[in-house]
């Protein structure tokens, strides 16, 4: 990933495009000028959400997402994330490409994982299960079958700087802008994650109200180009549309 972010100080750090030195070209590094962001402000008043095109979207992902490098095919939106006006990453959302999903709900009506014993998972993702699953010994109450049209996923979540609580932020506002301008029937959002990475995104996600409820198992799609993150098992995570305009403000980013 070519990214850059130096520590200058205790307070600060500061982010050096490396466009100049032939590193990286994507609009995020070619267009953006150096910045100094001071830790201790109100750090959230500085992220903000804004519609890119198809092209720039494209080009932040072909530089800086760390599995999928291409654009879903079919979008609803483009979320360029921006940092004191400077362009730091982007999240695409789509419908996904399922036609039902079944959700099941614990005693207070919280999101449940379909049941697993996690001792029983491939090796290579066991770890990784006891730090993203919620306990499993939460009892499934009620569940439902929900149509794909009421899910709508964030096929990319991609950020091409590394500052500290960006992620959480910048999904927060990417929420709360693309839920303002939703006028479907949503119900849920819908991400998927590496299951052998457990980074900063993923505390993002259930920072931001966000559960995981399962996982996928590795398996090339007949009807789509073959691409080797699909060689990989992947963690389903799953947020109520209210649940996620409730974390969608940004008071404890703003610290």
């Amino acid at each position: 990933m070519s990214t850059h972010s130096v520590s200058t100080q205790a307070q600060s750090f500061q982010h050096r495009p490396p466009a100049d030195t032939g590193e990286c070209s994507c609009p995020i590094h070619a267009n953006g000028d150096p910045f100094t962001a001071p830790l201790g402000i109100r750090f959230a008043d500085h992220v903000a959400v804004e519609p890119i095109d198809r092209e720039t979207a494209a080009a932040v992902y072909e530089a800086h997402h760390s599995y999928m490098e291409s654009l879903p095919s079919v979008n609803l939106a483009h979320h360029g994330l921006y940092f004191q006006d400077s362009l730091v990453g982007a999240i695409t959302y789509r419908y996904p490409l399922i036609s039902k999903k079944r959700i099941r709900y614990g005693v207070d009506g919280q999101l449940c994982p379909e049941p697993v014993e996690i001792d029983s998972l491939p090796a290579e993702i066991r770890a990784t299960a006891r730090q993203v699953l919620p306990l499993t010994d939460t009892p499934v109450v009620d569940s439902e079958v929900v149509s794909g049209d009421s899910l709508v996923e964030a096929a990319r979540i991609c950020m091409g700087v590394r500052m500290p609580n960006l992620a959480s932020a910048a999904l927060a506002r990417s929420q709360e802008h693309f839920l303002q301008a939703d006028d479907r029937d949503t119900r849920f959002l819908l991400t998927w994650v590496r299951s052998d990475y457990d980074g900063a995104m993923v505390r993002a996600l259930q920072d931001k109200g966000w559960t995981c409820t399962g996982y996928r198992e590795p398996g090339q799609a007949s009807n789509r180009e073959d691409k080797p993150i699909r060689e990989r098992y992947k963690w389903r995570f799953l947020c109520p549309v209210e649940t996620a305009r409730e974390q969608s403000t940004l008071a404890r980013w703003s610290q």
